[in-house]
């Protein structure tokens, strides 16, 4: 897949029709499924298992990378960058496609409502299997448009082109084998993403805190532009060790969110990090892992990336509303 076909002049010529028919196909194909468990956890949650970690991130080339790999680092230390598993060429145009979601995404409602194209034609399940209907998802959006994030599934255009290029480069096979099933995605965390400045300072989380604790997750975070530590642009600050369960929210922000003091105090094995991140870097990390968007408060370029959350086909968060792949 070239950089032509990820650029939003030849996203525009796809099908719309056919993507968004797609998309709620692999909405619809979840609507009646619950977890089942049917395989073992990959994580157990608990105390009892200690963090482990080496204080660094472990890095390895796409030519290494496989779900071996994938697992021991996982396993090991919570995460694994694998730089420029996607080439820069092949990723550069999607920011384009990213600002014209988030401004479709952006319009008055009677404006959205019209609206059919590339970057917003909104499967037409997707309100009912909120459980809330209307009002989460305009909630939904509400919050995405807080943090400069819009929801793949709201262009469809987009997300079937990502998971071609995905499945391009090997990231199905990938998840499969690690997670030991099939995999799907998620409606609501997987997010294409235009950095908001500045940063919130109390934005410390693991997504467990609210997917839930006894699921299978692996999620690729895929950075489109330079960014992290002196770049100028926010990566993601990172504390770089296998934990196990969840961190105390005492003290935070959100019962969902982790607190600056307990971050820094002993109870925490490694000091933080802040990587410098390459456009077309692949950035693997689970539901247990502690991070956050990069906080300073000199900041001066936004950053674009895609986040993208797999869970087994038996092993999911209902809540988050998985669509299969």
């Amino acid at each position: 897949m070239g950089t032509t076909q990820l650029s939003p002049e030849n996203l525009e010529l796809r099908d719309v029709a056919s993507d968004a028919a797609s998309m709620a196909e692999r909405i619809e194909a979840y609507r009646e499924r619950q977890p089942t468990g049917a395989c073992e956890l990959i994580v157990k949650p608990g105390p009892h298992a200690p963090a482990t970690g080496t204080g660094e991130i472990p890095e390895v080339t796409p030519q290494e990378l496989n779900a071996d790999i994938l697992r021991e680092a996982m396993q090991g230390h919570g995460a694994l960058l694998v730089r420029g598993l996607f080439p820069s060429d092949v990723v550069d145009a999607l920011p384009g496609a990213i600002d014209r979601s988030l401004e479709a995404v952006a319009l008055p409602p009677k404006e959205k409502k019209a609206l059919s194209n590339a970057f917003f034609s909104p499967p037409e399940n997707l309100v009912s299997i909120l459980p809330d209907g209307i009002m989460e998802l305009a909630a939904l959006r509400m919050f995405n448009t807080r943090v400069g994030a819009v929801m793949a599934a709201e262009a469809p255009s987009v997300a079937e082109a990502l998971l071609e290029l995905f499945e391009a480069h090997g990231i199905k096979e990938l998840v499969t084998e690690y997670l030991g099933e099939a995999p799907c995605l998620s409606v609501k965390k997987w997010v294409l993403r235009r950095s908001v400045l500045p940063v919130e300072e109390d934005g410390w989380h693991q997504d467990g805190a609210f997917m839930g604790r006894d699921i299978n997750t692996i999620n690729l975070w895929l950075p489109l532009t330079e960014c992290g530590g002196d770049t100028g642009a926010p990566g993601m600050d990172l504390v770089p060790q296998r934990l196990n369960d969840i961190a105390s929210a005492e003290g935070a922000t959100f019962d969902w969110s982790v607190s600056d003091s307990h971050i820094n105090s002993s109870t925490s094995m490694n000091t933080p990090v802040a990587p410098v991140f390459h456009s077309g870097d692949a950035f693997f990390f689970d539901h247990f892992y502690l991070h956050r968007t990069q906080y300073r408060e000199d900041f001066t370029t936004l950053r674009y990336a895609i986040e993208t959350w797999f869970f087994g086909e038996s092993m999911f968060s209902k809540s988050q509303i998985p669509l299969a792949w």
